[in-house]
């Protein structure tokens, strides 16, 4: 029998999380949410056929996987309510920023395996990446399992150093915005060169999907990639200088800095509450 699944929480992560284990034939009476809010658990009954509770402690004690997508601030707060409840073999799984293995570790209060993500909102389409990162008491077959449940919503990786998660964050986690920032400015200025809003967001954002399953599918290095349609003293050649001239590589260095500095942050804010 597959483990029972409990989501803490039913936001925008759980839905896509547990819609792509439906999609992929995970049963829905292994599928429990909580919301304390009567419409949301009704609307989740009824259009996912998963079971919703109103209270955590009573999907804990039921699941053999906690999922925790609440947001960081009320972690503690969230985890600290059903605490009672938790079994030293069930698996924990985090999908929210900044909040550190050993933390949870701590508000669980028990020897329990704890697997801390770091997802992104492609997932909401089946095309996320998600960074994985377990404690000493999550074996390799609890691992095992946690890829299966994340490639229902795309990839995973696993990384070896927490300290790295930060860096997970700027680079998968944060970057869809990143994308979409410079979508918006492509259209913007084609919108000023006369293009209607329709035709420059199909053209900038299928070249944009484009070039990712160039840089996913095909065996060429990115700077290869770049090079091929870069003919010397071309239009192509012309917004690179541009974007050079720019220094496009410290742009990029200092939003990836920012946004890591801003993990680092939150890390230390989340750790000092514990007790």
């Amino acid at each position: 029998m597959k483990p029972s699944i409990a989501f803490i929480g039913v936001g925008n992560m759980a839905r896509a999380i547990f819609s792509g284990l439906l999609a992929s034939g995970y049963p829905a009476d292994r599928i429990m949410g909580t919301s304390r809010t009567p419409e949301k658990r009704e609307y989740y009954q009824q259009q996912y056929g998963i079971s919703m509770y109103s209270e955590n402690e009573q999907a804990v004690s039921e699941a053999d996987v906690v999922v925790l997508c609440v947001k960081p601030a009320q972690m503690q707060a969230v985890v600290k309510e059903f605490a009672s409840f938790v079994r030293e073999d069930q698996l924990f799984i985090s999908v929210a920023a900044g909040v550190e293995l050993d933390s949870l570790a701590t508000w669980l209060g028990k020897s329990v395996a704890v697997v801390r993500s770091m997802p992104n909102t492609p997932s909401q389409l089946g095309a996320g990446v998600t960074g994985l990162i377990a404690n000493q008491y999550t074996d390799d077959s609890q691992k095992e399992w946690v890829s299966e449940l994340f490639a229902s919503i795309g990839s995973s990786v696993w990384i070896e150093d927490e300290a790295h998660m930060h860096t997970v964050t700027a680079l998968s986690g944060s970057a869809p915005a990143y994308f979409f920032r410079f979508v918006e400015a492509m259209v913007k200025n084609a919108k000023e060169q006369g293009l209607d809003e329709e035709t420059s967001r199909q053209l900038a954002s299928h070249a944009m999907l484009g070039a990712a399953r160039m840089i996913v599918e095909l065996e060429d290095p990115i700077d290869q990639l770049r090079k091929n349609i870069t003919s010397p003293k071309g239009t192509t050649e012309q917004a690179l200088l541009s974007f050079e001239a720019a220094d496009i590589d410290k742009i990029v260095a200092n939003a990836m800095h920012a946004c890591v500095e801003r993990s680092k942050e939150m890390a230390k804010t989340f750790s000092a509450t514990k007790d």
